[in-house]
């Protein structure tokens, strides 16, 4: 197929809106052009026959518009049935308007021009065809005008000419501009989702790298738990210090294995009810079990709404407190939550040395590595925050350290 065009392509209805949005001006210009021609210049033409045609065309555009705002998506056949009605409409008034002689018979050109951009070629062809078999047959068969002063028809002819041109012009020049931006408004939305799917086909290759990074830690992990218990049990003459420091080599694997197992679970039963606040308190009383050397200063407002999600909630607040805790050092890190009518908000911030401005725009959009790690846990998160409907925000306040905002919709 030579030149094709894929409707299908540009947004919902939009081509269809346009061919509505032509017909109204064209009809607009064509009564106030026959109403001074009809009263002011004399010119005697059927009224019945051409008020009958404008009548049934208002009532043709009031379905189209209708049409228009129908949630189903647009067929070409649709705008090749509407051109059609435009061009057998046209060619009925002026049948009983001089036939090829009335200088508005190249109102055929705006029509045309738009089946050239919206159709494929051999619809627009066909179009064409018609088009000019009507105004060949106008040549030969039309009710002849009559005017009122006919010493001054060639200056009415010329008149109606140039408003003619003047009318087809502004729209065609009005379509192409329209139909331009449309194109780009499309291009730039298959660009952002194409970005969207590379960031999503990497998240979830890394979500793939680390389930099987889990599924080959939960032996070791096994292992080393079993070794310190045994080594804490058996060794009766150990010094307190040393136990103290099995009993927390032991806590921290049972922490790893927990955090594997939930790998494999969609979602935490006893959280699938819960209200966010309540939720929030007890996320962030078993993240200080993950780092007990961290001071964490949790500001909650009391909320009625449901925790959406709260799995995927719980990873991505993981990451952002791990990295807040990380950062901030001796410092404390503050975790706070609220609401508005946009949705909840969770507010991590630290008192750390902050990011570069360069850097802050990349982080969440690519794998950056740093000497605190590989950048895989921040990327995962803004993955995760976009499939629930959320976003991640991170900033750099004048009063120092690391703010990262994430708001999710309720």
């Amino acid at each position: 197929m030579l030149f094709p065009i894929n409707l299908h392509a540009l947004p919902q209805n939009a081509a269809l809106k346009t061919v509505v949005l032509m017909r109204l001006t064209a009809l607009a210009c064509l009564i106030l052009v026959l109403a001074p021609a009809v009263w002011l210049l004399g010119i005697a033409l059927p009224a019945v026959p051409i008020l009958g045609t404008l009548a049934l065309l208002l009532a043709f555009n009031a379905w189209c518009w209708h049409r228009v705002s129908s949630p189903r998506l647009v067929l070409e056949r649709e705008i090749l049935i509407e051109l059609l009605a435009d061009i057998t409409a046209l060619s009925a008034m002026l049948y009983c308007s001089g036939g090829a002689t009335n200088p508005f018979v190249s109102f055929y050109l705006p029509a045309l021009a738009l089946a050239a951009a919206t159709l494929r070629w051999q619809l627009a062809v066909l179009l064409a065809g018609l088009a000019v078999a009507a105004y060949s047959l106008l040549t030969m068969y039309y009710i002849p005008l009559h005017l009122g002063d006919p010493d001054r028809a060639i200056s009415y002819h010329l008149a109606g000419m140039w408003a003619n041109f003047a009318v087809s012009a502004l729209l065609i020049a009005w379509f192409v501009a329209r139909l331009s931006h449309t194109v780009r408004e499309r291009d730039a939305q298959l660009a952002e989702a194409r970005v969207r799917q590379l960031q999503g086909d990497r998240a979830l290759a890394l979500g793939i790298q680390a389930a099987n990074a889990a599924h080959e830690l939960g032996t070791p992990l096994s292992t080393i738990a079993i070794i310190a218990s045994e080594l804490r049990h058996e060794a009766s003459a150990t010094p307190e210090v040393l136990k103290e420091e099995l009993a927390i080599i032991e806590e921290q694997v049972g922490l790893c294995k927990a955090a594997l197992e939930r790998m494999g679970r969609a979602s935490v039963a006893a959280d699938e009810h819960a209200t966010l606040a309540p939720w929030f308190e007890r996320f962030l009383e078993r993240w200080r079990l993950r780092h007990p050397e961290t001071r964490l200063i949790a500001e909650i407002a009391p909320q009625d709404a449901l925790a959406p999600q709260p799995e995927t909630l719980a990873q991505i607040l993981t990451t952002l407190l791990d990295n807040a805790a990380q950062a901030a050092g001796d410092k404390p890190v503050t975790a706070s939550l609220h609401a508005d009518a946009r949705g909840a908000h969770f507010t991590i911030r630290d008192a750390g040395p902050g990011i570069a401005p360069a850097l802050l725009a990349q982080l969440g959009q690519r794998q950056i590595e740093s000497s605190a790690g590989r950048g895989i846990g921040l990327l995962l998160a803004f993955a995760a925050a976009r499939q629930i409907g959320g976003t991640i925000e991170l900033s750099c306040p004048g009063t120092g350290g690391t703010r990262a905002i994430l708001s999710i919709p309720l």
